[in-house]
This record gives structure tokens, sequence and C-alpha cells, in this order.
């Protein structure tokens, strides 16, 4: 499962203040629907860049109102029939669900090859450890 990660300062970062009152919501939760999307799908169907669309905009209250205080404070972009991402935290990055699915798909293998790896000299079973 993704999620779109908040920072604890952010709720007062003096950009979504400046953008409105709903900017904070309005984006976090265009991001929140951006990974939805991809819940469940091909890695092949991430795409390159996050993309909320024109239509779900005008859906959310006072949506293209606030898309444009996004923009004017640098943290949304338009694009053509909709907006992106000008300011993104690493961790919501298209690229970095990508690697952390093949992170999670590799894990098990990681850790069965690690424990073929293992050795009788752990540090815990050295000598002069035992109780």
């Amino acid at each position: 499962m993704t999620f779109w990660n908040i920072g604890d300062e952010e709720h007062s970062d003096p950009r979504f203040i400046r953008a409105g009152d709903g900017s904070f919501e309005l984006y976090h939760k265009s991001g929140s629907w951006c990974m939805a999307q991809v819940r469940g799908r091909p890695e092949a169907e991430i795409p390159v860049e996050w993309f909320v669309s024109d239509e779900w905009v005008r859906g959310q209250r006072n949506g293209p109102r606030l898309a444009k205080g996004l923009i004017a404070e640098g943290m949304w972009e338009r694009v053509e029939h909709g907006y992106r991402f000008a300011w993104i935290r690493h961790g919501n990055t298209a690229d970095y669900v990508r690697r952390k699915r093949k992170q999670d798909r590799e894990k098990p293998y990681r850790k069965r090859g690690r424990m073929a790896d293992d050795t009788d000299d752990s540090p815990w079973d050295s000598p002069g450890d035992s109780p």
C-alpha cells in the first residue's frame, strides 16, 4: 500500500496559508487521490509525474480558486487539462513509489539470501557471551 506523506510542519507552511483556506487540504487530498490511482496497478502504469485533472479539481470545494493559489505559491504548475506538483516531498514522488515497490518485491529474496549466508560466527553466539 502506498501512502501520501505529510510533514509535521506543513500545517503552518506560509505557502499554504497564502494560497488560501483549504489549499492544504486540496494539495494533500489530491496527492492521496494520485496514490489511490496506482494502488494495485502494475508498475508500468505509474506515471512519470502525478497528474491532477481539471475535472477532479472542479469536483472539490473551491477547487479552481484554491488551485490558482497553489500555482501562485509554486506548489502546483498548470499543465494541459490539469495540474502537476511543482513542489513535492521525495517520498511522495511517482519515482519513489516505483522504487519502494521494487524494494518490497525484492525484500523476501534479500532476506532469504542473508539467511542462506548465515554462519556460526554470529555476534550473539561468540565465545565468552554465554551467561
